[in-house]
């Protein structure tokens, strides 16, 4: 299992459902090349998330590990158009503090989101939901409600403005079942949503996006007590303005986690994840009345092969990352929908391997894809994570 996100459920599976997607004009393949990005200390600077307001403004957010404290902490990068540099972050605690998603609607509004634990270690409890807050000058923490007992947190964030933002998650209820999680800033503070729960085990949201304030998606999976030979089911929910609804979607091989959606248009959503115990990527589209699973280029790799994050800007200009592995090699993937097809681009290979967690695309198009790299560490003598990013031009 990918140590990023994964966590076990038991679902069944039924047949796989492909369906044709309204094609647009086909594009040029992008071209990928990497950006200098700064690490605090010697180990463990990861990426996961990224936002871009445009070709010279983006965001990534992810964790730096504090050797002192024996604990990652929160970290904020920003494109200025010429490179990248870290921002002061805060943390909610003095243990682990993890920052996995971002977005941005203005220079003075931005959200980034992910989880602080109360006590030491990987599972210090309780761990709680951390969001906060660029206001142009600085991010502060914002309040958030914590729902369940002991352990919740958050995986994705949109924003519309600074009276409106949305984001998702998971929480362990009182009787450690798990809950999917919804909550929504209006300006003022976060209150937690209802949220549809199909999964007599666990239900989780991983990404979420949206084409208005009445018109927005969240994506994730859920597993049943009692199934057997299957990891989850895939799950979409809908926000109409009034409340959530789940959203039926083909179950896709023997199991199917969805990481990431995006909403080109309100006829036009791509949500992406791995199917058949990880072992493949998977992209879902909505039409505007029905998801239907799309054909992708088979996987490369012997082990795992994950799309964590989408983006996209036309109908024709939509790209999902991830990663694709082969024994102890794990190298970035990127895919490109053209408007006819899904395609594999090239990435510059990473010479110990690395992987893409997060992607934001701007018109042009600048594409900014933000993850993880292991490097070698001469002074310590061993091998290390450092991030990552790449970023897509085209036209």
């Amino acid at each position: 299992m990918d140590r990023r996100r994964c966590r076990a459920g038991i679902a069944a599976g039924a047949g796989i459902v492909l369906a044709a997607v309204a094609a647009a004009p086909a594009e040029a393949a992008t071209s990928w090349a990497v950006l200098s990005t700064p690490n605090r200390g010697a180990i463990a600077n990861e990426l996961y998330g990224s936002a871009a307001l445009s070709a010279t403004s983006a965001w990534a957010v992810g964790s730096s590990y504090d050797a002192n404290l024996a604990a990652p902490r929160t970290l904020v990068e920003r494109w200025n158009g010429t490179s990248w540099s870290t921002v002061t972050s805060p943390n909610a605690t003095a243990y682990y503090n993890e920052l996995r998603d971002v977005d941005a609607t203005s220079a003075t509004n931005a959200w980034a989101v992910g989880y602080a634990n109360g006590a030491s270690g990987v599972n210090g409890m309780p761990r709680n939901t951390l969001a906060m807050r660029w206001n142009g000058s600085r991010w502060s923490i914002v309040a958030t409600p914590q729902p369940g007992t002991n352990f919740r947190q958050l995986y994705g964030v949109k924003a519309f403005g600074p009276s409106d933002a949305w984001s998702v998650g998971w929480y362990y209820d009182a009787s450690l079942h798990g809950e999917a999680l919804l909550l929504h800033w209006n300006g003022t503070a976060w209150t937690q949503a209802t949220a549809p729960g199909p999964g007599t085990s666990g239900n989780s949201l991983e990404g979420i996006a949206g084409a208005a304030p009445n018109d927005v998606w969240a994506v994730g999976y859920y597993t049943n007590s009692g199934e057997s030979g299957v990891l989850a089911h895939p799950l979409a929910v809908h926000y109409d303005g009034n409340g959530w609804t789940e959203t039926e979607l083909p179950q896709s091989g023997t199991g199917t986690f969805l990481h990431s959606v995006t909403a080109v248009s309100a006829n036009d959503v791509w949500a992406v994840g791995s199917k058949n115990g990880y072992r493949e990527p998977v992209a879902y589209h909505w039409n505007g009345s029905a998801w239907s699973e799309a054909a992708i280029p088979a996987a490369t790799g012997s082990g795992n092969n994950i799309l964590y994050g989408v983006a996209g800007t036309a109908a024709n200009q939509v790209w999902a990352v991830g990663y694709t592995s082969s024994g102890s090699d794990r190298q970035p993937l990127v895919l490109r929908w053209n408007g006819t097809a899904f395609t594999a681009e090239s990435v510059p290979r990473q010479e110990f391997g690395g992987m893409l967690a997060g992607v934001a695309a701007t018109g042009g198009p600048t594409v900014f894809a933000a993850g993880t790299r292991t490097d070698f560490s001469g002074d310590l003598g061993a091998f290390t994570d450092h991030t990552l990013s790449v970023r897509g031009s085209g036209t």
